[in-house]
């Protein structure tokens, strides 16, 4: 675990999820080619990641390892370990197996036959909300957001977040930067949230679309 007051360690923990979502921005387009030809927009979130994944990590632009389903030990009933649960990846720090740059993904926007799904509200009770409970990046002071959106629609997506995030009661929200949408980028916005332990993480997001 990182030693002394990890907001110490935030502008560290920035420089390299800004370098992270440089190459995440590279290796998209990339990525998802071989899977728009076998399921279109009905692909599953964690086929997408396995191909990012695997597109970030031929890049070898980013220091330390890309690590897919990063598995978390945490202690049950009778303090006997097992694994808890897994992030969908993080970029290694060091050698302390504590401190991580996490990065959680969802889909967005997901068309289905009857209609299409926003799913927002899961994107922060399902993935966000990790974060500020502390089964994912506890004691640190950053970590990333992925959002799929599966029908191109970043806009439409970022202002559902936005509304779903000040409705949200579990994200423990302090305050939220919403940058000015660059056309043809990825949309990216940063939340900051009071962790059940009482710190503070900022989480940095990242919408992608769906071409």
């Amino acid at each position: 675990m990182l030693a002394g007051d990890p907001r110490q360690w935030l502008a560290h923990f920035t420089s390299l999820e800004q370098r992270l979502a440089v190459a995440i921005e590279a290796a998209w387009p990339i990525c998802i080619a071989p899977l728009q030809a076998v399921k279109g927009t009905m692909t599953h979130e964690d086929y997408i990641t396995n191909h990012l994944v695997a597109g970030l990590i031929r890049s070898k632009t980013l220091p330390g390892r890309i690590v897919p389903q990063y598995a978390l030990l945490a202690p049950n009933a009778q303090q006997l370990f097992h694994v808890g649960s897994k992030i969908d990846f993080v970029l290694t720090i060091g050698d302390d197996e504590d401190v991580y740059l996490a990065c959680e993904c969802k889909r967005l926007n997901v068309p289905y036959k009857a209609k299409t799904r926003a799913l927002a509200y899961e994107y922060v009770r399902d993935g966000l909300t990790r974060f500020v409970t502390g089964q994912y990046a506890n004691g640190l002071p950053l970590s990333m957001m992925l959002g799929y959106v599966m029908d191109a629609q970043v806009t439409l997506a970022h202002d559902r977040l936005k509304k779903a995030l000040k409705r949200s009661k579990l994200v423990n929200l302090k305050s939220a930067v919403h940058p000015p949408p660059i056309a043809g980028r990825p949309v990216r916005f940063i939340t900051t949230h009071q962790c059940a332990a009482g710190n503070d993480i900022e989480v940095c997001h990242t919408l992608l679309g769906w071409p």
